[in-house]
């Protein structure tokens, strides 16, 4: 046998990857390759090959193959006519389609995966068209607001062992001729009272460290917006900034959608004025708009017969 070094040998390698796949023993895959290679490798040896392979398994099928526009729910701008919580849940569907689904997968919990998922949603609906920047603030925004519940489920379940503690206390007063046990018992419950008061004090210093991080964090994305709308409008009021005010204002959406439609009234108001029979300067009298709306009679003129 030449090649006695097990991760140089090829022949050696496959049949390793085949004893996985059929789910053989360290030591059944020795007796392979003993019968096919004409040598003996350890089973120490063996074992840590499986464990590479098995490794560079899993890395292979985490790897994700994305398709060109699914890569960047955040680089795309929801179709229009949408409702509020269609744009939501056209967002969410979005990021589910990405490679970025499976990466929150590993980081975070299920339960902390629905509340990630549901209000990307939400605050995209903010953001009509997301660039990356923006989606990286609003990941760390989204994944900072889980730390602080994360927070808050701790101190709630430290609270509640302070609380158990507190209810023996009250239930099992100091007596003067108690046992050595029952004192020995007494004073662990006493530092163990102590040691979730202290925890518990980490936990809410930790809470408020976090929430002041928080609103920098949104801050920051509400100034990268600002400045985004600011670059669009050059400095002056150009189409652009009317598209721009457009596009992630709704307030300025309702006041402009106001404005066509009482244009729209008093065109129509003009038009039928000028379909009805007006005097013109050399006195002649017929209607300005001729088409089949209009009214050819005298009666709208007034005469003096």
């Amino acid at each position: 046998m030449k090649n006695k070094r097990l991760s140089s040998n090829s022949q050696a390698l496959a049949i390793i990857a085949n004893g996985i796949e059929a789910k053989l023993s360290d030591k059944d895959i020795q007796k392979v390759l003993v019968k096919k290679c004409g040598y003996k490798w350890t089973t120490d040896t063996i074992g840590r090959r499986r464990r590479a392979i098995v490794d560079a398994s899993k890395s292979k099928q985490e790897e994700v193959v994305v398709v060109d526009g699914v890569d960047a729910p955040m680089m795309t701008v929801p179709p229009y006519g949408l409702t509020d919580s269609e744009t939501a849940v056209w967002f969410r569907e979005q990021f589910k389609n990405s490679h970025l689904y499976p990466t929150i997968k590993r980081q975070l919990e299920q339960d902390e995966i629905i509340v990630y998922i549901n209000d990307f949603g939400l605050l995209c609906c903010q953001f009509a068209d997301i660039v990356v920047s923006e989606f990286m603030q609003i990941d760390d925004f989204l994944k900072h607001r889980i730390l602080v519940d994360r927070q808050l489920v701790l101190g709630r379940a430290l609270q509640r062992q302070i609380d158990i503690l507190g209810l023996w206390f009250i239930e099992n007063p100091k007596k003067e001729d108690e046992d050595k046990d029952t004192i020995k018992y007494r004073l662990m419950q006493q530092r163990q009272m102590d040691d979730y008061y202290k925890q518990l004090k980490v936990v809410n210093d930790r809470y408020d460290t976090l929430v002041k991080e928080r609103q920098k964090i949104y801050s920051a994305l509400n100034a990268t917006r600002k400045d985004r709308l600011d670059e669009l409008r050059g400095g002056e009021e150009t189409f652009l900034d009317l598209v721009s005010k457009l596009q992630h204002s709704r307030d300025e959406r309702d006041r402009h959608g106001r404005f066509a439609e009482l244009t729209k009234l008093a065109a129509k108001d003009v038009a039928e004025d000028f379909r009805k029979p007006n005097e013109f300067p050399d006195g002649s009298i017929s209607p300005i708009i001729m088409d089949a709306d209009t009214n050819f009679s005298n009666d709208g003129v007034e005469t003096d017969e």
